[in-house]
C-alpha cells in the first residue's frame, strides 16, 4: 500500500441503538452472546429444569446407512481379530527358541482358540508343555498333529517323540481337562 497525505476517515459516530440492518439478521434477538441453537428468549429452556442443554435435539441425530452395513441373512458383521493365529504361532515359535516355554505355552494356547485345527499350533503346544514337564499334555498335543498332518515333517517327529518313556507311560488327558492346561502345582 502506499502512503498518502490525506488522513483516513472518522469512523461514524457511536450510536446507542442497533444498526437496522444488523436487526433484520438477528430478527427480535438482539443479545450477541447467546447462541442460535439456544432456546429463543422467552420459551422455556431445558436448562429451566436443571437439565443440560447438552443433549438438545439429539432426537434429529440418525445413524448413516453404511455405518450398520450388515453381513450375511441381514446379521451385523462381528468384529474381526486384530490378532491372528498365525502372529500367535510366529511368536510362540520365537519363545520356544528362547525357551521362554511359559510364554510360549501362552501364545500357543490364544492361537489355539483362533484356529483350532492348525498342526503348527498343536506342536507348539506339546513343545512347551514337554519342557514344562506336563507330560500328559503333552503327549495329546503331539497326537493331535499326528491326527492332523501325519506325513510332515513335526507328524514324524512327534511320533518320534510319543516314543520317548516320558511320554510313553504319561496317562491319558481325561475328557473333562483340556490338552492345553496346565500342570497343577
Amino acid at each position: 500500500m502506499v502512503p498518502t497525505t490525506a488522513t483516513p476517515a472518522a469512523p461514524p459516530p457511536a450510536d446507542n441503538h442497533v444498526d437496522s440492518g444488523l436487526t433484520s439478521l438477528l430478527g427480535e434477538d438482539t443479545d450477541p452472546i447467546r447462541s442460535p441453537d439456544d432456546p429463543a428468549a422467552g420459551s422455556s429452556s431445558s436448562s429451566d429444569s436443571g437439565f443440560s442443554s447438552s443433549l438438545q435435539g439429539t432426537e434429529d441425530i440418525r445413524i448413516p446407512p453404511d455405518a450398520e452395513k450388515a453381513g450375511k441373512r441381514g446379521k451385523a458383521q462381528e468384529p474381526s481379530h486384530q490378532e491372528s493365529a498365525a502372529e500367535d504361532v510366529n511368536v510362540g515359535g520365537f519363545y520356544l527358541d528362547r525357551k521362554n516355554w511359559r510364554a510360549a505355552l501362552s501364545r500357543f494356547q490364544a492361537a489355539l482358540v483362533l484356529d483350532p485345527e492348525n498342526p503348527d499350533v498343536y506342536w507348539g503346544l506339546a513343545e512347551a508343555q514337554r519342557q514344562l514337564g506336563d507330560y500328559p499334555n503333552a503327549k495329546a498335543n503331539y497326537m493331535k498333529v499326528m491326527e492332523y498332518d501325519p506325513d510332515s515333517k513335526l507328524g514324524k517327529e512327534a511320533k518320534k517323540f510319543l516314543k520317548q518313556p516320558e511320554l510313553a507311560n504319561a496317562p491319558a488327558v481325561s475328557a473333562n481337562q483340556p490338552a492345553t492346561q496346565q500342570p497343577q502345582q
